[in-house]
């Protein structure tokens, strides 16, 4: 299981993939916001959020628009309509704003939910998608629902083989899995931010073992279970490997074991940090996103990452 060192937004993860839900436990729409009507102090809901929290309710709302591709490509080019459910006062000033979001037009049906933690400057710390949009579906045109599966896996065969140009390159999809893996980032030691046991902000360092010949290189990842069933991933060494110029392969560093607390005074470099790594079941429609870290010699170029976790793929980098 991943180690309790990580974000708030992992940690939700990991719970999610303890108590899986199916779709037929998920609530229906009207019931998302009666679901939150409780009574903590620090939590304003609907209209009385953007008063109560109005630089984080904002920030939100504007990272949610200008940043539409963690919804996935079914959704990612789709004119999208956002509410505010609920802004909650967390520890450190942090404050967690919750939203939910459907297509804008022609979409009956139970809208996708997301939170975000957002600092006092409006600078958005985490993201978390917690439902995709589920549109109903007539009982008439539950035939022509079937056939369009058959259709689309179909398509997806051939978008895996003959990608076009003209999509992004860093999406590629699986047999089971949509796998994005942006451009790697090299750095020479990696200092993140992230939740202690107690719920505390503590600050992690990462650094390479060959400190004097290496750097680490960190690749954002996010998984997306579009199948009919549950995905169970196992994130180790063997999760993926990445391939220099030279077609030298690397695989991933635990970066849970190699962090550790950074001395006082370290400064952040890479905001946003969040370890991938170990156990995760994604039911459909769930995802996932986080870091690999690799170790390579200083100055290294990139050519391709291969994915190999419960699916494979492979992304090339141009």
């Amino acid at each position: 299981m991943l180690d309790q060192r990580m974000t708030e937004e992992n940690k939700d993860e990991i719970e999610t993939a303890e108590n899986p839900q199916s779709a037929a436990d998920e609530p229906a729409p009207e019931t998302v916001k009666a679901q939150l009507q409780d009574t903590a102090p620090g939590i304003a809901r609907d209209a009385e959020a953007a008063v109560a929290f109005p630089v984080q309710v904002t920030a939100a709302l504007e990272y949610a628009a200008v940043n539409q591709y963690e919804y996935g490509p079914r959704l990612h080019d789709v004119e999208l309509t956002w509410d505010v459910v609920s802004a909650e006062a967390m520890v450190n000033d942090i404050v967690r704003v919750r939203l939910q979001y459907s297509p804008a037009t022609s979409f009956r049906g139970d809208p996708g939910v997301e939170y975000m933690d957002v600092d006092p400057d409006g600078a958005i710390l985490a993201r978390r998608q917690v439902r995709v949009p589920k549109e109903n579906k007539p009982v008439v045109l539950m035939g022509i629902t079937a056939l369009s599966v058959v259709l689309a896996v179909f398509v997806i065969s051939l978008m895996t083989v003959l990608k076009p140009e003209s999509g992004d390159p860093l999406y590629v999809a699986g047999r089971v899995l949509w796998i994005k893996a942006e451009r790697p980032v090299a750095e020479q030691n990696i200092v993140y931010t992230g939740a202690y046991t107690a719920g505390k902000i503590n600050i992690w360092e990462m650094n390479p073992v060959d400190a004097e010949n290496n750097v680490l290189v960190y690749v954002k990842v996010r998984l997306i279970n579009q199948s009919s069933g549950t995905a169970s991933i196992l994130i180790d060494e063997n999760a993926a490997d990445l391939l220099d110029g030279n077609r030298k392969s690397y695989q991933p560093l635990n970066s849970i074991t190699n962090a550790h607390t950074a001395d006082a005074g370290t400064e952040v470099n890479v905001a946003g940090f969040i370890p991938m790594w170990g156990s995760i079941e994604l039911n459909n429609g769930q995802e996932v996103s986080g870091m690999l870290v690799f170790e390579l010699p200083r100055g290294s170029s990139f050519t391709e990452l291969r994915w190999n976790a419960s699916d494979s793929a492979i992304i090339r980098y141009r």
